[in-house]
């Protein structure tokens, strides 16, 4: 299962950077969670402690404007693409609701504690992570600022 996820890992650019043995050790970290259709990962305000992964799969990203009954889909996620990195990054509460979609979906999920626990051990794994996220986190502001004009 190590192996599957390492190859998960290499293909998600959120640990561009990282080696062979870093992906290996960072893999020992995730589980795995099969999703049935519509079933909720997490809702809006939760508290977060997991970063997930899509492995199979869409997951769908809603907020609710107002009101729970009024919730839409903002997103949908596929295979290597990741939830719950702002949360890594700042210990937030979750700033949406993440259910599967059609037909389920597959996901691979670390628990925060244990992802900060290997960055002690491995600081160049929490550096080039976090560096990555930060860069990807600041291209989507960097767009949307300029999809205002």
């Amino acid at each position: 299962m190590t192996d599957e996820i390492t190859g998960l890992l290499q293909r998600i650019d959120m640990f561009n950077g990282l080696t062979e043995p870093q992906l290996s050790k960072l893999a020992g970290i995730f589980s795995i969670r099969t999703l049935d259709e519509k079933e909720r990962l997490f809702e809006k305000g939760d508290e977060a402690g997991h970063l997930y992964l899509v492995k199979e799969g869409f997951v769908e990203v809603a907020i609710d404007v107002q009101h729970p009954a009024k919730e839409r889909t903002i997103i949908s996620l596929g295979p290597g693409q990741s939830v719950g990195e702002m949360s890594l990054v700042d210990r937030g509460s979750r700033s949406a609701s993440v259910y599967a979609a059609g037909g389920g979906a597959t996901v691979v999920l670390a628990p925060f504690a244990e992802f900060d626990a290997l960055c002690e051990e491995d600081p160049i794994i929490g550096y080039r992570v976090m560096r990555n996220i930060a860069a990807d986190l600041s291209f989507r502001l960097r767009h949307q600022h300029l999809q205002n004009y």
